[in-house]
């Protein structure tokens, strides 16, 4: 069962009638950033990377280096993650980030020097390897980012930490989300990010937010069936942001198997950030994948695209499922 903290969803976010269009906000440019876990790591750090100029950091769990699977699926499972095998493709994956940033497909790497950048790995990890958690802190300093915090030192099975995780640190299972503990008590790595990212944090909610999540059609910006994405997808709105304050983004991207089909809301629900970005005006977007058994975009636990089972240009800004979701920030921060 979710911790006592953990909110449960509303039904009225499921109902296709109070699906809307993702609305404008006032989002402070200097204040947009990413966080994902396992496929969404991977994607993460491909939206950082590709989109450096709009992205000004990221949070990544359990995800690996940019363009790690090299468009193969044999060495996503062989080297990346997915089986718990590794192999590093680090050098490749710096000589490939280096040619497109200088053929101009992704934003220019010199963005990257001095942004703050969080990153988890559990010792107890079998999914995706610690080792390639710390292939992706070598490369993020190569480029210059900022490792604000590196925690590889508690004993997690592969999944989100959040203090409202409904699973023991050690679990390895669905859905994914864990909860762990230090000297001091239950640990949040939310906080732990999102003070390195927007500075001084006001107390997180415990309670019944303020905000709202809503629903919003995806759709509109180019998800379907055919590329693997959900037709809904959610925004978290403080109700201060809802009424015209600048505030922060944060892009949130689940992993595989935390599809809405597989655990419902479950990752927006322990994942801890709404409770945190309710008091301190950010909004939160959502994005989501679907399972998927078509021929051209085979894709059965619903990971994000990280490996080129959509499409060859997957970690460009021109990818497919790269431009749905960066469509959907410029909706909301009223920017190119």
């Amino acid at each position: 069962m979710p911790s006592a903290g953990a909110r449960a969803p509303s039904t009225a976010a499921f109902s296709p009638a109070g699906t809307a269009s993702l609305a404008t906000y006032d989002i402070d440019p200097a204040k947009v950033f990413v966080a994902g876990i396992s496929a969404g790591g991977f994607f993460g750090v491909q939206m950082h990377v590709a989109h450096s100029r709009t992205f000004k950091g990221a949070a990544i769990y359990a995800g690996g280096v940019y363009h790690c699977a090299e468009d193969s699926l044999t060495i996503a499972l062989a080297a990346c993650g997915g089986e718990g095998l590794y192999q590093s493709t680090l050098a490749a994956s710096e000589q490939y980030l280096d040619q497109q940033s200088a053929a101009g497909t992704i934003d220019a790497s010199s963005n990257l020097a001095g942004q703050p950048v969080y990153l988890w790995s559990g010792t107890n990890d079998t999914v995706v390897s610690p080792l390639e958690m710390n292939d992706l802190a070598s490369e993020y300093r190569r480029y210059g980012a900022h490792i604000v915090a590196y925690d590889k030192t508690y004993p997690a099975g592969h999944g989100w930490e959040s203090p409202d995780g409904e699973l023991a640190c050690s679990t390895q299972a669905s859905p994914y989300m864990v909860r762990c503990s230090n000297a001091a008590g239950a640990y949040d790595s939310e906080q732990t990010w999102l003070q390195a990212f927007f500075g001084s944090l006001s107390p997180r909610n415990g309670g019944t937010l303020s905000g709202s999540l809503l629903p919003f059609d995806q759709t509109a910006f180019g998800a379907s069936a055919s590329n693997s994405m959900d037709n809904t997808g959610y925004v978290f709105v403080p109700h201060n942001c809802a009424k015209g304050a600048r505030c922060g983004l944060v892009v949130a991207l689940h992993g595989c198997l935390q599809t809405q089909a597989d655990i419902v809301l479950r990752f927006i629900t322990e994942s801890g950030i709404d409770e945190w970005a309710d008091r301190n005006s950010i909004v939160v977007l959502y994005p989501y994948a679907i399972k998927s058994s078509s021929p051209t975009a085979y894709n059965p636990q619903g990971c994000w695209d990280w490996w080129g089972y959509d499409d060859p240009n997957y970690s460009l800004r021109s990818g497919t499922q790269m431009s749905a979701v960066y469509a959907m920030v410029q909706r909301i921060t009223g920017r190119p």
